[in-house]
């Protein structure tokens, strides 16, 4: 009874441990905010997700694989790091040569549209990358090669066509089985375009991939498709030695989306010219604002320095002793102080006199050897020092009476006129 139970548990225990290898896994590709640089550095790959043991013989060390996807809009990314102690280049081919399956690398498969079965069809790859970074692309659906009734796997080769970036590293020493080398890595990046994938979250298709391993170099040239390769073997990730059969493979999904700040930027890169454009709208009153204050600060003569000029001549001058000219200055000065408090320009002193700014820049140049503007901002800053002498109002409320909307700016212009701030000035004159 006792060997029965016995028995009975072995068998259980086996036919869960069946199950458990008889089940294919699924595959997470998550979205990659920051694509890796294919350069087959891993540094890229903060964690890298699958793992798998070599158990297929008659190889003399078998290989360990860690392997992971990511994806963006633009392409799919995947990398591998292969243990193995005996790095072997068999085939001796270089890129489009189907016999770099000879050589140790490793196998991609691809059904894109996640609907094939038992044949590759026209929207799926196999993908050849040895670990020197040669590559072979095999494409399924070969019209000729499916009317052949043994032909197993119908595909042809479209290496020269196919856009897809690879990069390899290795450690160790090629076909020399006295040393033991480390291992190789293998880093690449698909346009989906190649693979006539658009991509979104969730969507599935079928992948599979295969360790190519041969841990001794022989001649492989003479050999006829009858014989064996001594220490070579193929396996694939479901522990199959018989694959490119598509409802062999595993599913994958593409999980994730991009960031926020991602999103953000992507439309930054988009559109940043319309919102420079925004800006540049937004600040631009203010930059003029800030360039016409610049220049009347200047352009400002101070008052201890024009004493003896034109100007100042004029101000100090008797209303009875005015030429019919300076009369015509006299009304323009008038103009001026009636309307202290709001922020005059050239343009509109001239339409107030009914003559144009060119004339009444050519009066003032002549008559005053001053501009315009400099004479209002003049007859601003003598008012303002009255103000300050003769009334309690503050610097604040003077600035405001004077048309200014910046005080600040306005304490700038009165110490540039005066050589000293209007605090200084009211106290000692």
């Amino acid at each position: 009874m006792a060997s029965i139970i016995i028995f009975m548990k072995k068998l259980i225990f086996f036919l869960l441990l069946l199950t458990v290898i008889s089940v294919r896994a699924q595959i997470h590709i998550s979205y990659k905010d920051n694509p890796p640089i294919i350069d087959g550095d891993i540094s890229d790959w903060k964690i890298i997700s699958y793992a798998f043991q070599q158990t297929s013989p008659p190889v003399i060390s078998p290989n360990k694989l860690r392997y992971d996807f990511g994806f963006d809009e633009n392409h799919l990314y995947g990398v591998f790091q292969v243990k193995d102690q005996q790095l072997t280049d068999l085939a001796k081919d270089k890129n489009g040569s189907p016999r770099l399956i000879f050589n140790d690398g490793i196998e991609l498969y691809i059904d894109t549209q996640n609907n094939s079965k038992n044949l590759m069809d026209d929207d799926d790859y196999q993908l050849i990358m040895d670990f020197m970074g040669n590559l072979t692309v095999f494409r399924g659906g070969d019209k000729y090669l499916l009317k052949i009734k043994d032909y197993k796997v119908p595909k042809d080769t479209v290496t020269n066509h196919f856009i897809m970036d690879l990069a390899t590293k290795f450690d160790g020493t090629i076909n020399k089985e006295r040393d033991i080398d480390l291992g190789y890595v293998i880093e690449f990046q698909i346009a989906w375009a190649a693979l006539g994938i658009r991509p979104h979250k969730g969507q599935n298709f079928k992948i599979d991939v295969c360790i190519n391993d041969a841990d001794e170099y022989v001649d492989i040239k003479p050999l006829t498709e009858k014989d064996t390769i001594p220490s070579y073997s193929f396996q694939n990730i479901n522990r199959k030695t018989d694959f490119g059969f598509p409802d062999n493979w595993t599913n994958a999904t593409l999980k994730g989306q991009p960031s926020y700040w991602k999103i953000f930027n992507r439309y930054l890169a988009l559109y940043g010219w319309l919102l420079g454009l925004i800006i540049v709208a937004l600040f631009l009153p203010f930059l003029i604002i800030l360039v016409r204050q610049n220049y009347k600060l200047r352009n400002m003569q101070p008052k201890r320095r024009s004493e003896d000029s034109k100007l100042t001549t004029f101000l100090e001058m008797d209303k009875n002793a005015l030429s019919q000219e300076d009369a015509f200055i006299n009304q323009a000065k008038l103009f001026v102080l009636k309307r202290l408090d709001q922020n005059m320009s050239s343009a509109e002193l001239a339409d107030d006199l009914a003559i144009s700014v060119r004339q009444l820049q050519r009066i003032f140049k002549e008559k005053l050897d001053t501009t315009p503007t400099n004479f209002i901002t003049t007859l601003k800053m003598e008012s303002a020092a009255e103000m300050l002498l003769n009334t309690d109002n503050n610097i604040s409320e003077i600035a405001y009476a004077m048309g200014f909307s910046d005080p600040a700016y306005f304490t700038r212009l009165f110490k540039r006129y005066f050589g000293k701030s209007p605090s200084d000035f009211a106290k000692n004159g």
